[in-house]
């Protein structure tokens, strides 16, 4: 199989450790597979292992048909890997693999391009392992198949407000918040695409609202967990609009809630609608242990 580099875009500075959340994945036929969600770079990492069939007398010929197998049964490990990943508040990935059959043919066309990072042997001659870095975006992203044709008009909103035009939207989202519209107090999480409300829980910004461009270049918003991470500067500027999360909301406690002043601050001036647009937005998290 043919497996072209994917770029992955990486919205923290190289050399920061990455928190993330690694677990098993259910098992394909004589397959072992784990992986782990790098929310801060943007991807996916999955290590595969095939045990060699003992019984093939060549070392070379073992380690040729391990690695067939892997490649033909890539596109439904693939599959059960990415299905619990948070889309956005209502919905994991598998859910929409169940509502849109095309978008289950259309990650076939990702497992094809895949990026292999790494193919070896285990230290004593009996299974081979394979790695593979998915990420959440480009031209062949886990999120791909869910970008809008084209944007959805985001409204100014007029009204007696001072503010000025930033270089983005930084949001701190650390610590346990109310769920909106419940009585729980959470930490909210990261998801592919987590939309921003005000507090009258009128809706500030969804994917459909994000031009595709931005979407493949480096998805709806960035993850830290660094209130003072150098790295955020390169999407959101050296004067972001710096807001309070005041809650979250959503089954996935995923969406955030922002005050009605930033809402206003963002919706008044057509170049702080464009930071919304274009994705120039980080959200600070406590932990980025999400599925």
């Amino acid at each position: 199989m043919t497996r072209t580099l994917v770029c992955v875009i990486a919205i923290v500075a190289a050399g920061a450790a990455p928190v993330i959340a690694q677990d098993s994945v259910a098992p394909a036929q004589g397959l072992d597979v784990t992986r782990r969600v790098e929310w801060a770079a943007g991807r996916i990492v999955m290590e595969v292992t095939r045990a060699l069939d003992p019984s093939t007398p060549s070392l070379v010929r073992a380690k040729a048909d391990a690695e067939t197998d892997l490649e033909q049964q890539f596109p439904g490990t693939l599959a059960r890997a990415l299905g619990p990943l948070t889309v956005d508040s209502s919905h994991t990935l598998s859910g929409y693999f169940a509502s849109d059959p095309g978008l289950y043919a259309r990650l076939n066309d990702i497992a094809l391009h895949a990026q292999r990072t790494d193919l070896f042997l285990t230290g004593d001659f009996t299974s081979l392992v394979a790695r593979y870095a998915i990420p959440f975006f480009g031209e062949q992203g886990i999120g791909s198949p869910l970008y809008p044709s084209k944007a959805t008009p985001i409204r100014r909103r007029l009204g007696d407000v001072t503010t000025r035009a930033y270089t983005g939207v930084l949001i701190f989202a650390r610590g346990i918040l109310p769920s909106a519209g419940t009585s729980r107090m959470v930490a909210a999480r990261p998801a592919l695409f987590p939309r921003i409300w005000d507090e009258q829980m009128n809706l500030v910004l969804d994917k459909d609202m994000c031009t595709p461009e931005s979407l493949a270049r480096w998805g709806m918003v960035g993850y830290s967990q660094a209130v003072d991470d150098p790295a955020a500067d390169l999407r959101v500027g050296n004067v972001p609009l710096r807001l309070a999360a005041r809650g979250v909301f959503g089954d996935n406690d995923t969406d955030i809630v922002i005050s009605m002043d930033g809402a206003r601050q963002l919706l008044a001036l057509p170049e702080n609608i464009t930071l919304l647009q274009t994705g120039r937005i980080v959200i600070v998290y406590d932990s980025l242990e999400s599925r």
